[in-house]
């Protein structure tokens, strides 16, 4: 194992334990602070034993510990979650109250520069798929390597999931009060913005994983592969770093925008 197969598990296993150690507490009764306490601790030792199982098999089996890192969701979703809705309440499913209101204003189609970037995406798909296609077919790459033609297929196909994804989460339901000000609008006005650009980001970065190695592996033969796998993996990595950066930040965006909401409502 080297640094990175440490050092990547270990981040994951510790992200749910420390992101809820460094979020305000913001519980507002002694039953729910109880509770909170209770689901910290269940947390953190959760969390120890991960850490513990993952030292046992890096010494034992190495390539089992790698995946050890995939315990971040059970921790996340059984343990955190519901001590950072105990904590705060816009974590909570927000209440549903017998007036309400939406707006009319649809929000899924994208801004005439995004639309354009995404355009320019799929250009650059068709000319990395047309650039393999030319490499295959000008015997460039032995007959027996047309099978990574299919790499680039799957990056066109991971193009239209990243957008059809994207257009379903702009229109997830939220819920509005009656007469909300301009300081929720403008907090839901940048939310927005922040999903058009990350799910843009992520669906280019899948598509260049997608697409590179097999490319290169096409024109430049066995000679390349070190590059092809580099960009594979890393490109991997840093997809699925982006993705846990963005689901988080898009988390806490939503839990800051039910509070505001909590909070004017008492206010009346």
């Amino acid at each position: 194992m080297d640094l990175f197969d440490y050092v990547f598990p270990l981040f994951m296993i510790l992200f749910p334990a420390v992101f809820t150690l460094f979020y305000r507490d913001r519980s507002t009764s002694p039953e729910d602070a109880a509770a909170g306490a209770r689901l910290q601790r269940l947390l953190w030792s959760a969390t120890a034993i991960s850490i513990l199982v993952f030292l046992l098999l890096a010494g034992w089996r190495p390539p089992l510990a790698y995946f050890m890192w995939t315990m971040c969701f059970p921790l996340w979703f059984l343990l955190a979650m519901p001590l950072l809705r105990v904590r705060d309440p816009g974590w909570r499913e927000p209440e549903r109250g017998e007036v309400r209101s939406a707006s009319l204003q649809r929000r899924d189609q994208l801004p005439p520069g995004l639309r354009l970037g995404w355009t320019l995406l799929v250009l650059l798909w068709l000319l990395l798929l047309c650039l393999s296609i030319a490499g295959l077919a000008l015997a460039i790459a032995p007959p027996a390597q047309w099978w990574l033609l299919a790499f680039n297929l799957v990056a066109g196909f991971e193009l239209a999931i990243f957008y059809w994804a994207m257009r379903r989460s702009l229109i997830e339901p939220e819920a509005m009060a009656p007469g909300e000000s301009e300081t929720i609008r403008n907090e839901r006005s940048d939310f927005h913005r922040l999903k058009l650009r990350a799910w843009f980001l992520l669906a280019g970065l899948a598509m260049l994983v997608f697409s590179l190695p097999p490319l290169i592996r096409i024109w430049y033969g066995n000679d390349a592969l070190p590059w092809a796998i580099a960009i594979g993996a890393g490109g991997g990595t840093l997809g699925g770093i982006g993705g846990a950066v963005f689901g988080t930040l898009a988390s806490i965006r939503r839990a800051r925008i039910n509070r505001l909401s909590i909070e004017i409502s008492r206010s009346k």
